[in-house]
């Protein structure tokens, strides 16, 4: 009995393993008003188990840009990264979320 379950924990452990994958992300975000604030976002993001900054695209304006990142999403959820600006009092929306080719 007690090879059975062992078994069955690694199975479920390696299926978990499996099913997780680098994914990549664009996020918009606004509240820009400093120089500074573009990088306070990002260490924001940051704060996310795994993720990395890609690119940031800063719209004309100045005052919200787009972030394009990646993640371990068997480390971190979208939710997860895209509620962190908010600690700062940056508004944050996610744009799209694409799996790595």
């Amino acid at each position: 009995m007690r090879e059975i379950f062992l078994a069955f924990a690694v199975t479920l452990m390696t299926a978990g393993i499996a099913s997780a994958e680098e994914r990549q992300a664009r996020i918009e975000v606004s509240g820009l008003w400093c120089p500074s604030c573009s990088y306070i976002v990002g260490e924001a993001f940051q704060k996310s188990a795994s993720v990395e900054i890609l690119d940031f695209e800063e719209h004309d304006s100045g005052e919200s840009g787009v972030y394009t990142i990646t993640f371990d999403d068997a480390l971190t959820t979208l939710d997860e990264i895209v509620a962190q600006p908010a600690a700062y009092g940056y508004s944050a929306v996610l744009l799209d979320d694409a799996s790595r080719s």
